[in-house]
């Protein structure tokens, strides 16, 4: 069963260890040889790797881009790497190009990820000669197949006793009907940078539409640096960076599902929480960053937690592809 059609209704009630759930999603562990692995091929932008291909993706790829009049790629199997054609110097013409290979493989069923299509474009970085070092825009759901790395936004809605300084943090349930890790649990509003909006834009977005949190109280969320992993499953690669934010909440006030993504919302008090990220209720990534949280506000720490330096190791890990 792919981790990606995974129903929280499958995990059982086992108790794991902190160090187990965060290599879940960071669970890449030598890039340097997946780099070199005959598994592979290079995506590369102007001699730049900016993604790794599976080897199994090759054929209908090439089958859809060489169908255009105009292939875009150039497919090397002795170095392995795929570029784009000379004619496909610009970020509009690789974008358009590619979305022209995408919807052809979409309609030959080429990718099974391809039957998640999102109809949001995601930012491949690269090009030094575009003002935002955008390369090209790719389908979201063929991101896993081209191994690029993607961004996020996670935001940690808390609410604090005024009293006693006791901390409640907000915690969603993903709808069942979710393309993705259906029924699990999540951050109250996390999403994808997609569409050329940046993450500041994207909190805002994301809070709106998934949490009903209206912007001046989305805009008073605190950035909290980033979490970086590196991520697989069978329908590709994942290396990923997600900027974090916490976001301080009125006692009053309750989030709502507001775009069908989200069951539920529940407010927990943070040991209620680490029960369930032991019992792998939570997405693996969302896991991750409520694990971050936790660190930067000293309730895990290394007096209290035996893998404290493996865990930040594997929840902050550099990646080698351009941003």
């Amino acid at each position: 069963m792919s981790a990606n059609n995974m129903s929280a209704n499958n995990m059982s009630a086992n108790s794991f260890s902190v160090l187990h759930i965060v290599q879940q999603c960071n669970c890449v562990g030598d890039v340097d040889a997946l780099i070199d692995s005959s598994k592979y091929f290079r995506f590369l932008v102007n001699d730049r790797l900016c993604g790794l291909i599976g080897i199994q993706d090759i054929p209908p790829l090439e089958s859809a881009a060489n169908s255009l009049p105009r292939p875009p790629f150039r497919f090397d199997s002795e170095r392995r790497c795929v570029e784009f054609s000379d004619w496909c110097s610009t970020q509009a013409q690789r974008t358009a190009a590619v979305a022209a290979v995408l919807s052809r493989m979409r309609e030959l069923q080429s990718w099974p990820s391809l039957a998640k299509w999102r109809n949001e474009l995601y930012p491949v970085y690269g090009d030094s000669s575009d003002p935002n070092n955008v390369a090209v825009f790719i389908e979201r759901a063929a991101s896993y197949n081209f191994g690029i790395r993607t961004f996020g936004v996670h935001i940690n809605g808390i609410v604090r006793d005024r009293a006693s300084g006791a901390v409640q943090m907000w915690v969603a349930k993903r709808s069942p009907s979710k393309q993705t890790w259906p029924g699990y649990l999540d951050q109250i509003v996390a999403g994808g940078i997609g569409n050329g909006l940046g993450a500041w834009a994207s909190v805002v977005k994301e809070c709106d539409e998934e949490g009903g949190i209206p912007q001046a109280i989305a805009e008073t969320a605190v950035s909290a640096g980033t979490i970086q992993y590196f991520t697989k499953s069978v329908l590709g690669l994942q290396p990923e960076t997600q900027y974090v934010y916490d976001l301080e909440l009125p006692p009053d006030f309750v989030p709502f599902p507001k775009d069908g993504e989200v069951d539920s919302f529940h407010l927990w008090t943070l040991d209620q929480v680490m029960d369930r990220i032991k019992q792998n209720l939570f997405k693996p990534n969302c896991a991750v960053c409520v694990i971050d949280f936790m660190i930067r506000h000293g309730y895990l720490t290394a007096e209290t937690e035996p893998d404290y330096l493996q865990i930040i190791d594997n929840i902050h890990r550099p990646l080698p592809f351009p941003c």
